[in-house]
């Protein structure tokens, strides 16, 4: 069943008891809602990586940089808004990733040799090696939908698995309780409850077939404790 904001302000308001009192506006609750549902997308994209997946084309600029607000996708309640990279490549060709600290002369105009294809992450950017201006790539990522703060109206429906609105509805819950430390206990209790609904909801989506998880690239043999 598609939750709605307003609904998902009412499970709250249930979840903590609330239903009917005026202590925590709805401005409050949307508000407290809006940083745990973000933070709920995060627990999922780390959990399953690709649970979301885009594959952007974009271009690189004089610099040979590609910003982040050029991997988001849409608008409105329809946004896609980049969380991780999980690829690059020029549709040929797989870049690697590296660190600036292990490259730091390779945007400089007399650095030789030439560097491989690699990529790293500086602020809030992508620095494309070897620098080139123009470049086309495919940028393969995972990304979080329109945040509850930038949905059209209180009609708009959340995108979420179903059944975790409650995770949600119970941590924004404990966390409205615990203000001023009032609640604490109350608090405690709704946030163990979503920890638990966490928990599950995690291993349901970790895992969607039967098959053994498989070394691959670019695993190295001592994340999997080889020699």
């Amino acid at each position: 069943m598609a939750v709605t904001r307003a609904q998902l302000v009412e499970y709250t308001r249930e979840a903590m008891d609330a239903v009917g009192s005026d202590r925590w506006s709805d401005a409050l609750i949307k508000s407290v809602l809006n940083v745990v549902y973000d933070d709920e997308w995060s627990n999922l994209l780390n959990a399953s990586q690709y649970y979301t997946y885009g594959m952007r084309t974009v271009t690189t600029d004089a610099n040979g940089v590609v910003a982040f607000t050029s991997l988001n996708n849409g608008a409105g309640d329809n946004q896609q808004n980049f969380y991780r990279i999980l690829s690059v490549s020029d549709g040929n060709v797989l870049y690697a990733q590296t660190r600036f600290q292990d490259v730091p002369l390779a945007t400089t105009t007399n650095y030789l040799p030439t560097y491989p294809r690699l990529y790293y992450i500086v602020g809030e950017q992508v620095q494309i090696l070897p620098v080139a201006s123009g470049t086309t790539l495919y940028v393969a990522v995972n990304y979080k939908p329109t945040s509850l703060a930038d949905l059209a109206s209180d009609t708009s429906t959340i995108t979420f698995p179903m059944g975790g609105e409650w995770i949600i509805a119970n941590e924004a819950g404990a966390r409205l309780l615990n203000k001023g430390g009032a609640e604490s206990v109350a608090a405690q209790v709704l946030k163990r409850e979503a920890a638990e609904m966490r928990a599950g909801l995690l291993d349901d989506i970790r895992r969607r077939t039967i098959n053994p998880t498989m070394l691959a690239y670019p695993d190295q043999k001592y994340d999997w404790a080889g020699g």
